[in-house]
């Protein structure tokens, strides 16, 4: 398959630039930022075959930068004195307008320059939703006082879990409710000499870095900060030399999926998201958490991920379309993983790659890709008009039930689409898997139920990205 082979250019001079999203509830507002502030898993379905996976959650600071963005001499955070400002826009006018968000920073980005390409107004960019899964896990206290005691009790217990090479396995918080033993197994997965894998599956090392990061905002303790640059050094460690991350490190021992660029359940655009919010000192990433060495590392990361990601876009007749759930960390390919993960046109993992591609500078190269994977999913053929996905309701055992169902007004997108072509398709396991299957079918009521009701296989995908996408004329 042809792959567009684009070069990559983007400057981070600005690496606060303004990037406003979605306020984090507790401590922490993460994606949002700007003004004088300058920042502002369904169950387990088994085992595929004698793998060891199961499903898991398928269940500007100068003079037009200040005034642009009514920020103040911060202008966003962005680097007070600098030229081009708080991100608000270089393009002063422009920034103008589009930094009217005054100190919350609203809309700073729109309209903004770095090194002459655009910053998109980030406000409703879905992406940012992949770092606030870590709220979930902070105490409930009415009393500030007793939800710190309460959170670093889980931080100091977290903290013994966490790998000597900085990452965490898929954990949930029950784990955290007691502190490591010394024997027990903190990975379900083992490498080469039976070394533990760490994992960015499942929010795994993401979630655990960002919980830590928040409690050492409002602690100030270092034992917390330690643990986070442990984890950010475990992030930057497993990239691949070509810029895609793999879902765990170190490599598992037999050549497996594991090790390809994994897209699939955001993972790779959770750990790209993260690295761009702390190269913008966005809180809880802020203030002195990282290091000076790790800060440093942080452009020429995001750079090299964003590079393989327009690398890895699919084409199809000449056209490009969106990514698979994984691909080579080496030639790009698009790659199957578990029996019934096959390589595919993933409805799901592509719309938050756009999202992600959407943070950065829209060079041409990144705005193509982008612009071009929109384009996809707005395709007639590929939107799944007046139909809704709906799981089968929880205790109920009808294998009769069929979870695509008519729905007026309502649009979904499937999982995975045949990489030739645009149709849809369903996949059970292998005969030759425990418990065998069917294999590829294009009717979802024609694969086994434990596939059938056991994994995630449409949604309503395109729907949240064109809130953004339109919003910012894309």
């Amino acid at each position: 398959m042809q792959k567009s082979r684009f070069k990559v250019v983007i400057t981070f001079a600005l690496l606060a630039a303004c990037s406003s999203g979605p306020a984090v509830p507790g401590s922490g507002e993460l994606p949002d930022a700007g003004g004088s502030a300058g920042s502002g898993a369904g169950g387990a379905a088994g085992n595929a075959g004698t793998a060891p996976d199961v499903d898991g959650a398928a269940g500007a600071g100068g003079a037009s930068g200040g005034a642009a963005g009514a920020g103040g001499a911060s202008g966003g955070g962005a680097g007070a004195g600098g030229s081009t400002g708080g991100a608000a826009g270089a393009a002063g006018s422009t920034g103008g307008a589009a930094g009217a968000g005054g100190s919350t920073g609203g809309a700073a980005g729109a309209g903004g320059t770095t090194g002459g390409a655009v910053i998109l107004n980030q406000t409703g960019n879905p992406i940012y939703a992949q770092l606030t899964s870590y709220t979930s896990w902070l105490s409930v206290a009415a009393d500030a006082a007793a939800k710190l005691t309460e959170d670093k009790a889980l931080a100091d217990n977290m903290i013994t879990w966490q790998m000597p090479h900085g990452g965490f396995y898929k954990n949930a918080k029950t784990v955290y409710a007691a502190p490591w033993d010394g024997t027990a197994a903190r990975s379900g997965w083992l490498g080469e000499n039976n070394v533990e894998l760490g994992t960015i599956d499942n929010d795994a090392t993401v979630i655990e870095l960002m919980f830590l990061a928040d409690v050492y905002r409002r602690s100030g303790d270092i034992k917390y900060r330690d643990s986070a640059r442990k984890a950010l050094d475990f992030l930057l460690t497993m990239q691949h030399a070509m810029g895609g991350f793999p879902q765990v490190y170190p490599a598992r021992a037999l050549t497996t999926y594991s090790n390809y660029v994994t897209f699939n359940d955001d993972a790779m655009a959770r750990v790209m998201v993260l690295l761009d919010q702390a190269a913008k000192l966005k809180p809880p990433l802020d203030s002195d958490l990282f290091t000076t060495e790790q800060r440093d590392r942080l452009p020429s990361s995001i750079t090299k991920g964003i590079d393989y990601i327009v690398k890895a876009q699919m084409e199809q007749n000449g056209v490009k379309t969106v990514w698979c759930a994984q691909h080579d960390p080496v030639t790009y390919a698009p790659k199957p993983a578990r029996s019934y993960e096959l390589a595919s046109k993933s409805g799901k993992e592509s719309a938050n790659v756009v999202a992600l591609l959407m943070t950065q500078p829209q060079t041409p190269e990144i705005k193509a890709a982008a612009l071009a994977a929109i384009a996809w999913f707005k395709s007639g053929a590929v939107k799944v008009a007046d139909t809704a996905y709906v799981k089968r309701p929880a205790g109920n055992t009808d294998d009769t039930y069929n979870p695509i169902q008519a729905s007026p007004g309502t649009t979904i997108w499937y999982r995975f689409y045949d990489l030739d072509k645009d149709v849809g398709f369903f996949s059970g396991r292998l005969p030759t898997d425990n418990p065998p299957g069917v294999g590829k079918k294009y009717n979802i009521m024609e694969i086994e139920a434990e596939r059938r009701y056991g994994y995630e296989w449409g949604g309503g995908y395109g729907t949240k990205l064109f809130m953004y996408t339109d919003s910012v004329g894309y």
